[in-house]
């Protein structure tokens, strides 16, 4: 330092502070400006940018949902073989025993919760009146309830069996075959409490299509692919009427299948936005399906991220999976829905219902805390009128 010449620290006076970080600030803290002008909050409102869109949960809610009223768990019946019949010559003798040619299909009953907690200091002292922009309390509600539909949303592309057995029974389980793996990785050899491929037969069965190569990696969509799956999901009159996947997914079938021709877009009446038909189904963008580009995995919503798998030895050749113990990439995936085949159950009653309890208080403090609850599971009744694709990339 040159003679004469003082430090610059050594000329600030002592009512500048210097904090932890080696900054300055000078007291008082607040300038002119900010001491004497309001700031603007515009607009009044509160932008989510956190949550995502699910078409496949507002068709079930618009039409295939159905209260359950009460009871140990919930059982639907189906029909897995016919009766004893066949051509015979005059005189000849019948065959009349009884065979059995029904059986059940048993869900449990499963909960799930959103907690909400507040301080009373806030929501009665502090965020009220003309200077509360928005309400806390109101905001926390709503995150609560898009919560509860975000956590549903991610389950429903999972399953209710083994470590998730606490979940609802998602359509990885149901759209499912006993043999191949599901986008998840896991071969599905019961659904609803129901062997596969036994005495029922293939009543219960939808196999998984693999849509990569012989080595293990996802491939371009093909039209041929989508439209055998279109049709191996079709039953006579019943069809699929929803086809669903991440916006990649739709990005790729648009991008790949018909690049010269331009889409008939058409605005879905369930889900209100913008979409285009494959024969009878409605396909639309689902932001919490499976998916290598947009997927993830939050701790509470729970993963949509695909990962990948090793091949199965009962990986049959229907599913065009590559030879066993192949390591094969999910990459994006991609499903065709008979939505009138699934039932979306929830309790009638009021507060497991997708009900809000009250805010109860703590014992040794002002945080009052109160649960969003829902007792709901899926079914589905048809899984051959279901179809998923894996194994798809860009």
């Amino acid at each position: 330092m040159r003679p004469g010449i003082r430090s610059l620290t050594s000329l600030v006076p002592d009512f500048i502070l210097s904090t932890p970080n080696g900054y300055l600030y000078a007291d008082p803290t607040v300038d002119e400006i900010n001491a004497l002008t309001y700031y603007e909050v515009y607009p009044k409102t509160i932008e989510d940018d956190f949550f995502l869109a699910a078409p496949f949960l507002a068709y079930l809610r618009d039409h295939c949902l159905v209260p359950f009223t009460g009871g140990a768990f919930m059982q639907a019946i189906f029909r897995y073989a016919p009766l004893i019949g066949g051509f015979y010559a005059p005189g000849g003798s019948f065959n009349i025993l009884k065979r059995q040619t029904m059986a059940a299909l048993q869900f449990d009953t499963r909960y799930m919760y959103v907690s909400i907690p507040e301080y009373k200091e806030e929501i009665q002292v502090e965020n009220k009146g003309e200077y509360a922009v928005a309400s806390l309390l109101e905001a926390d509600m709503q995150n609560g309830v898009d919560t509860a539909n975000a956590i549903i949303a991610v389950a429903l592309a999972q399953s209710g069996q083994g470590t998730r057995s606490l979940a609802i029974n998602g359509w990885a389980e149901a759209m499912n075959d006993g043999l191949n793996p599901s986008w998840d990785g896991t071969v599905y050899t019961s659904y609803g409490n129901q062997l596969r491929n036994g005495v029922v037969g293939s009543a219960l069965n939808s196999t998984p299509q693999w849509c990569g190569d012989a080595l293990g990696n996802p491939g371009v969509i093909q039209y041929a692919t989508l439209e055998e799956g279109y049709q191996d999901a079709s039953i006579g009159k019943k069809e699929p009427n929803l086809g669903v996947g991440n916006k990649a997914v739709i990005a790729y079938i648009k991008e790949k299948l018909v690049v010269a021709q331009r889409f008939a877009q058409e605005r879905d009446p369930v889900w209100g936005v913008m979409g285009f038909r494959f024969n009878n189904a409605m396909v639309l963008k689902d932001d919490y399906f499976p998916s290598l580009k947009y997927g993830k995995n939050d701790p509470i919503l729970g993963s949509n991220l695909t990962g990948t798998f090793a091949v199965p030895a009962t990986a049959t050749a229907a599913s065009g999976l590559p030879a066993p113990a192949t390591t094969v990439t999910v990459g994006e995936v991609f499903c065709f829905f008979n939505t009138f085949d699934w039932l979306f159950r929830v309790t009638d009653n009021e507060e497991f219902g997708f009900g809000f309890s009250g805010f109860v208080p703590a014992q040794d403090n002002t945080r009052v805390v109160g649960q969003i609850k829902a007792m709901c599971n899926l079914e589905n009744l048809s899984c051959r009128t279901q179809k998923q694709f894996y194994g798809i990339g860009g």
